[in-house]
């Protein structure tokens, strides 16, 4: 046994079987188009299948029976071929369903009248038997596959019947041999059958694999797209209840960030170099977030906003942003001495309660809200270029960390006088991991 096996393996791996494997897909592909259902292509394919191994052995019968004394078994071959080529033709004209009526129709009157007309020396009334079957393939109205069905059935009968009451009136001189063709031709239907089920049943495994590999992937990206989005649990949130609630944070620490005279930098600049541009320095504040914790929360033209504490609450908010906002400021610095032409960037930092959620209802958009926000914004606008500028609330959280320089108390817009540092960087032994 194992050396056949080693045989067979031998054998699939030649070019002989290469080349079959090919020509027998190709024929059993014959007119379909990847437009066809799923359905249309089952059944064409194993109609295609049922013929073609028709045909073939057909031919052989045509060609064995080409003698005047058995010219009788080489006519209903003949005419076998060229029906089973009809329905070949009308599938290659995509008039499936006309194919299959016009095989099963065949193959009933056809068998029929060559049983009856033969007797019972040559079997080939089980063919009906095959032919039945088949129809529940190729056809998905009920109706329909019970018609073919009873209707092979009833051929069966009759044709079974006959034998008794009659003698055949055609003369059968080669009957045992055509007796046994019949027989191996119905077999090879019924193998058709059998490995049409298995073959589909392994694409359809295949297919739904492939489907299930790519909705995780699909999902993947979809979750990762939501995750660009929202924060990670509002957007397992949104996912599992169709909804985020408001959420309101005791204390976090807001960053605005500001280019300097952007709008007239950006008349002189080709619309796809800003939008490069701007990209460049923003990907980098994106890194800079990820790496101390810090969340994004949008970009409003050349401004970025940010905070710290939000969503997981922690204490090292202050810390974190301000850690941050210096590596952005040294960013900046390092862009400037690098690069000819380089943006100035304004930013201010405060601390304070805001309230977070969703709004929208088509595009989600992840905001926060709150007079901490207004003071954050107040604090870019108030602050000098290549500056971190913090509020005094935002000081009695980190000045055991960062040296800071007092700027007094500032006018801000609709705010007043706020107490405003600078902040001058890590305090020596104590910096930020």
């Amino acid at each position: 046994m194992g050396r056949w096996n080693t045989l067979f393996k031998k054998y699939k791996r030649s070019s002989i079987y290469h080349w079959l494997a090919r020509t027998w897909t190709r024929i059993i592909i014959i007119g379909l188009r990847d437009s066809d259902s799923d359905w249309d292509k089952r059944r064409i394919r194993l109609l295609n299948g049922i013929c073609a191994m028709g045909m073939l052995a057909l031919t052989v019968y045509c060609v064995s029976y080409l003698n005047p004394t058995y010219i009788l078994t080489f006519w209903e071959s003949f005419q076998g071929l060229v029906a089973y080529a009809f329905v070949m033709f009308l599938t290659s004209r995509h008039r499936f369903n006309l194919a299959c009526h016009v095989f099963n129709l065949y193959n009933i009157a056809s068998y029929s009248f060559q049983a009856i007309s033969h007797g019972n020396v040559d079997g080939v009334e089980y063919i009906l038997v095959a032919s039945s079957i088949a129809s529940m393939l190729l056809f998905k109205e009920l109706w329909i596959i019970i018609f073919y069905f009873l209707l092979n059935g009833l051929a069966f009968a009759i044709c079974k019947y006959s034998f008794t009451v009659m003698k055949p009136f055609l003369f059968m001189a080669n009957g045992d041999n055509v007796y046994a063709s019949n027989h191996v031709l119905m077999f090879v239907i019924l193998f058709l059958i059998v490995y049409y089920f298995k073959s589909e049943n392994k694409q359809q495994e295949k297919l739904l694999e492939d489907k299930n590999t790519n909705l995780a992937d699909e999902k993947q990206k979809s979750d990762n797209l939501l995750l660009n989005i929202l924060p990670g649990e509002t957007a397992e949130e949104l996912k599992q209840t169709g909804a985020a609630k408001p959420r309101s944070f005791k204390m976090v620490t807001v960053m605005f960030t500001d280019f300097k005279d952007f709008t007239l930098n950006a008349e002189k600049i080709p619309a796809d170099e800003l939008v490069s541009e701007i990209n460049h320095y923003f990907s980098t504040f994106d890194l800079i977030m990820d790496k101390y914790n810090i969340e994004k929360i949008k970009t409003i033209g050349d401004s970025y906003m940010c905070a710290g504490g939000m969503p997981l609450e922690n204490d090292s908010h202050p810390i974190d942003v301000v850690a941050a906002a210096l590596e952005i400021q040294e960013f900046m610095r390092r862009q400037k001495e690098e690069r000819e032409a380089c943006f100035e960037l304004r930013l201010g930092i405060h601390t304070g309660p805001v309230v977070a959620g969703i709004v929208g209802s088509k595009k989600f958009a992840y905001d926060i809200w709150g007079d901490t926000v207004n003071v954050a914004s107040r604090m870019e606008s108030c602050g000098e270029v290549g500056k971190v500028n913090i509020s005094g609330s935002t000081y009695q959280l980190v000045k055991d960390r960062f040296s800071c320089t007092y700027r007094g108390r500032v006018a801000a817009k609709n705010k007043g006088a706020i107490d405003m540092y600078f902040v001058e960087g890590p305090i020596e032994n104590n910096a930020p991991a």
